[in-house]
């Protein structure tokens, strides 16, 4: 294993053991005693100091460093607590070692150890998974290529240094549109997707991101080809990865208003599409209790449950659909 290599998995190996021990760990009746609390901190420690002989980049060092020395006055009860173990003829396990009078101290040593452990932590992690240091493709080959997506095999080295494949869908970006219409409803299509052929799936307007388009573009397109309406506006609510370890996608998530009757151009597959106008309260409602299941559908709802994304009525208007 190279030396690049050596350390990703170093990095990779103390990011484990903080995560496992305490004081990072969740607290346990076996990890609240002295002798434990200090094997924890000895491990850490020890794990961490590789990683800094390992030689990695100079920021992932000094916040190494930073972490050590946090740990130092835990670290140097540990002398303390053997002697005094060897002077009371303790057993030093269970609940007997709470009775060492440095007890609380080493306590509190670890305790203020933490925000230090944890920035280690985040950094040692970020180190190990960057495109740099972390996963790292040898090599792509097309498995198949249709006209929606295209399936990748990769060959690839993951963050511990060893090698595998990857398999994964490559597919354009999307979008969907949360649309408020004169009514303060939310403009949703109900609609039969193949693979969940058996009942109507109801969800908010939208579709993929065609070559050479923008994201605003599209919102704008999908949006009047499915239900009929155009936007004044369109703002992002935000994105999601919905398939992040399956498919290389993003779903961008849009809020349009100043809505005013347009033409509707749906597609072939898109023929026994429906309009549904939902109150705003009702399509949040279903959106957390599983009547609306379409991740970005559920997504935009819930991120926009704010009182001024909804315009006051204003008459009733809809196009024809």
């Amino acid at each position: 294993m190279n030396g690049t290599s050596q350390t990703r998995r170093l990095a990779w190996d103390a990011c484990v053991q903080l995560n496992t021990r305490t004081p990072l760990a969740p607290p346990t009746a076996a990890a609240d005693a002295p002798k434990q609390l200090l094997h924890d901190a000895q491990t850490i420690d020890a794990v961490l100091a590789a990683v800094l002989d390992s030689g990695p980049p100079r920021g992932v060092a000094t916040v190494i460093g930073q972490a050590r020395q946090a740990l130092l006055p835990g670290l140097v009860l540990r002398a303390d607590f053997e002697q005094w173990c060897g002077a009371t003829g303790a057993a030093a396990v269970g609940d007997g070692e709470r009775q060492w009078p440095a007890f609380e101290d080493l306590v509190t040593a670890l305790d203020d150890a933490r925000p230090l452990l944890e920035a280690a932590e985040t950094v040692l992690d970020a180190f190990a998974r960057s495109s740099t240091w972390g996963w790292v493709t040898l090599d792509s080959q097309v498995v198949h290529k249709g006209s929606h997506l295209t399936v990748r095999r990769d060959h690839i080295r993951r963050p511990d240094g060893t090698d595998g494949t990857y398999e994964y869908i490559e597919v354009a970006d999307t979008v969907r549109v949360l649309a408020i219409n004169p009514n303060g409803e939310v403009v949703m299509v109900e609609d039969h997707f193949y693979l969940q052929a058996a009942q109507p799936v109801l969800h908010l307007p939208g579709g993929a991101v065609d070559p050479g388009e923008g994201v605003e573009q599209a919102g704008h397109r999908e949006l009047e080809e499915e239900t009929g309406w155009r936007a004044e506006r369109l703002e992002v609510l935000g994105r999601i990865d919905p398939l992040r370890g399956a498919a290389r996608t993003t779903s961008h998530l849009l809020l349009a208003t100043g809505l005013s009757p347009g033409q509707p151009a749906r597609e072939v597959a898109e023929t026994g599409m429906r309009v549904r106008y939902v109150p705003a309260a009702e399509a949040v409602r279903l959106a957390r209790t599983g009547g609306i299941r379409e991740a970005g559908s559920l997504t935009a709802l819930l991120l926009a449950e704010l009182p001024s994304a909804w315009p006051a009525p204003a008459g009733s208007a809809r196009p024809a659909a």
